[in-house]
């Protein structure tokens, strides 16, 4: 169950696979990560008569998708562990924009499948909405941890704290602040969100949780969490200028805020838009950061189109994969020089990919095992 996966996943769990995950990706390949391109299904949220070869002859709104997302992860040869194995799986996962209100859902739904590498039967089947939450977050956490150490900003253990904003009030924004203070010593949280309501439950659940959160490491609760709305421009602006880190967890299509208002240093985390007609930053914003990204597809996102060029020619902000930062082979920084100047600020911008869900799911599986939970099913006889 969802809960059973809370309780074998915590964050320092989503925080270790997901280093290991995104650091397989690289470059030149030799991360030992294989990730095929995925199938999408499209949903149709209109009667079958309205449908017309594959579109939504009723509206004009895009339809729902049901992706199926397969990888593998194969040991790098330069790789010394010797419990390193091969993992194979596929994510299932839907985005269904009526089920908050029509069936009280979550949004994007997802189930991971793993499968014995050396048999070829599946070994495991794994609720991952949370698991998707919680491994998207854990790569933002990772990307905030790079750029507080570029820009010298007090990390986890230090007195000094920190404002996050985050955009979003649902499981991507509670799975962002948590996974971020696991890295960052976070004294300030401001919520933005269209409606009231939701931002409100998630701060009374994040107060009410800190209370005896053992699983942070910088052990410090946030106790100044304010909220505020979407439509309060002020207060938004105020909210933006002041931030050191921000996280952007929504399905907008718009900008959520002028990319002149973050200040110098400040880090900001994109997961929310995944289609080129999405985009929760400008191309302002962009242009003011070195950029990273978890996959190449994230170049098609609508945040990044002002760094595609013709001829493919790749723009100097464009830093490369997070993978590649991770074990060594780039670095954030580049692009400023001792006064600061160039770059100011950094974006971390991802998409998701499925070496993500099948390392964590991997590793939720053996917490699991370890602890007793989870339920046996006999599917196949030996011959």
């Amino acid at each position: 169950s969802e809960a059973d996966v809370r309780r074998c996943f915590p964050v320092s769990a989503a925080i270790a696979a997901n280093r290991k995950a995104l650091a397989s990706l690289r470059k030149n390949k030799d991360g030992g990560a294989m990730v095929p391109s995925r199938i999408g299904l499209p949903y149709y949220n209109a009667p079958a008569a309205e449908i017309k070869d594959g579109i939504d002859a009723g509206s004009e709104s895009p339809a729902d998708w049901s992706l199926f997302k397969p990888a593998a992860y194969y040991p790098p040869q330069q790789n010394n562990d010797d419990d390193d194995e091969m993992l194979m799986g596929m994510k299932l996962v839907s985005t269904r924009a009526n089920n908050p209100t029509k069936f009280d859902k979550p949004t994007v739904p997802a189930t991971t499948m793993l499968v014995n590498a050396e048999t070829g039967e599946v070994s495991a089947i794994v609720a991952a909405t949370y698991l998707t939450a919680a491994r998207t977050a854990a790569g933002s956490a990772l990307a905030t941890e790079m750029a507080l150490s570029l820009n010298n900003k007090p990390q986890k253990g230090s007195v000094a704290g920190l404002t996050l904003v985050v955009f979003g009030a649902g499981l991507q924004a509670e799975m962002h602040i948590k996974c971020i203070q696991h890295v960052a010593n976070i004294s300030k949280l401001v919520i933005v969100n269209r409606s009231i309501g939701r931002a409100e439950r998630l701060k009374e659940m994040l107060l009410s949780e800190q209370q005896h959160n053992t699983d942070s490491k910088t052990q410090t609760p946030i106790t100044d969490i304010s909220i505020r709305l979407l439509s309060n421009e002020e207060g938004v602006r105020d909210a933006v200028e002041s931030a050191d880190i921000i996280a952007t967890t929504t399905n907008t299509c718009t900008p959520l805020f002028r990319g002149d208002w973050p200040k110098p240093g400040c880090h900001i985390n994109g997961v929310g838009s995944y289609t080129p007609h999405m985009r929760e930053v400008d191309d302002a914003l962009v242009n003011r950061c070195e950029v990273l990204i978890d996959t190449k597809e994230a170049l098609d996102v609508g945040d990044l189109s002002c760094l595609k060029r013709e001829g493919g020619e790749i723009p100097s902000n464009l830093i490369g994969l997070i993978g590649d930062a991770l074990v060594g082979n780039i670095q954030l920084g580049t692009q400023r020089d001792d006064n600061n100047n160039g770059a100011e600020c950094t974006f971390f911008k991802s998409v998701g990919t499925a070496i993500q869900d099948v390392v964590s799911a991997h590793l939720t599986v053996e917490n699991a095992t370890k602890k007793k939970i989870g339920v046996t099913v006999e599917m196949q006889h030996s011959l």
